[in-house]
């Protein structure tokens, strides 16, 4: 009789523990699926929010330096912003000053040294800088081989801080050969022939009368 009752207690306390780690492994995966769940919802959130705003304000703006050689061999320093979305408090910090042959500071100009209240998607502010050799030899002069980096500081219109960094080299385009502008004279001139050119032949056209000059 008293081995059947050790052998049930016994039981019955295998049974309550069986129960207690039943409930914590219940709990803890109950935890587990909470904490993974709420991770879940909280990635959704920021996802959703950060689509939301890309939408209303045409994504994350993206503020760009740079040296533009368009017009070679004259070489402008531009301020652009190349994304669908609005920048507002624009500051600028460049690794050394950025100045012309003749000393004259660009870097100090008001917009650069004091920065932007606000660039538009697709806006710009562009200044001409030096044409390409005496620039060449004048950054050679200063040691700057490496070129001139930038960083940019800026907002959306939410608020959200960005950060990017440029490099400016005009040393990367030295003893470029660049095609030369045609003149103001050659242009005017290529005109005159074709006036003259549309004149004979009006003239030619049963008699008509020659086109007149302006």
């Amino acid at each position: 009789m008293f081995e059947a009752v050790a052998v049930a207690q016994f039981l019955s306390r295998d049974v309550a523990i069986a129960q207690i780690v039943t409930t914590i492994t219940t709990i803890f995966y109950s935890l587990v699926f909470a904490i993974g769940y709420y991770l879940v919802v909280r990635g959704n959130r920021a996802t959703l929010l950060e689509m939301r705003r890309e939408h209303r304000f045409g994504g994350g703006p993206q503020i760009l330096v740079e040296a533009d050689y368009s017009r070679l061999p004259s070489i402008d320093l531009v301020v652009r912003n190349v994304s669908g979305g609005s920048a507002r408090d624009i500051t600028f910090e460049f690794s050394a000053p950025v100045e012309d042959s003749s000393g004259f500071v660009l870097s100090e100009l008001p917009y650069l040294e004091q920065g932007v209240n606000f660039l538009g998607p697709g806006s710009h502010v562009a200044c001409f800088w030096d044409d390409l050799d005496p620039l060449v030899s004048s950054l050679r002069a200063k040691g700057l081989d490496e070129g001139i980096s930038v960083t940019v500081r800026y907002r959306d219109l939410t608020g959200e801080p960005y950060e990017t960094r440029w490099t400016i080299n005009p040393l990367l385009f030295a003893g470029n050969r660049h095609v030369p502008r045609e003149g103001l004279g050659e242009v005017v001139s290529a005109l005159e022939k074709l006036h003259d050119a549309l004149s004979r032949e009006a003239a030619a056209d049963g008699g008509a009368r020659p086109l007149e000059r302006p």
